[in-house]
């Protein structure tokens, strides 16, 4: 046996479980009640109090509803109502700012920011009443003002 080797090898073993079953043999016979060396201690158990278990997190805030808007985003603003339509809608979540919001906040957003320089940029070209559709490019950070099916505005943003 190596004593630098701390795995001793089987028969080392067998030797010295024979040896220690001996030592109880003669133990008993001597009637002394001294317990035997006891083996190795191969795993241990600690007992009492379990830890607390964890406690589940502090309610979050309710999500966004970040499902594709089926519905128009309608804006009042000097006699004419502004409409961004639900792929308009969809794409204004590529402007910064608009993670984790629904697309009825980030129009919501846009509206509050723009709606009265859109009606403003078109005043003099369109009679009020009207219906205007807000045809957005978020790359080119434009908005397009549609009258039926022609362009009457463009505006940066």
């Amino acid at each position: 046996m190596n004593p630098e080797d701390p795995i001793a090898p089987p028969e080392a073993v067998e030797n010295e479980l024979e040896a220690e079953i001996k030592l109880e043999d003669e133990d008993e016979d001597d009637g002394e009640s001294e317990a035997a060396l006891p083996l190795a201690v191969v795993a241990e158990t600690v007992t009492g109090s379990l830890p607390e278990p964890p406690r589940p997190p502090a309610a979050k805030p309710s999500r966004p509803d970040l499902k594709e808007s089926r519905e128009p985003l309608y804006r009042e603003c000097r006699g004419y109502r502004l409409r961004l339509d639900p792929p308009d809608l969809a794409r204004l979540r590529e402007l910064p700012g608009s993670r984790g919001k629904s697309d009825v906040e980030i129009g919501e957003a846009f509206f509050d920011g723009q709606a009265d320089r859109l009606a403003a940029s078109i005043v003099d070209d369109v009679p009020a009443p009207s219906e205007i559709r807000v045809v957005v490019d978020p790359y080119s950070r434009q908005a397009f003002l549609a009258l039926e099916n022609r362009i009457r505005g463009i505006l940066s943003f």
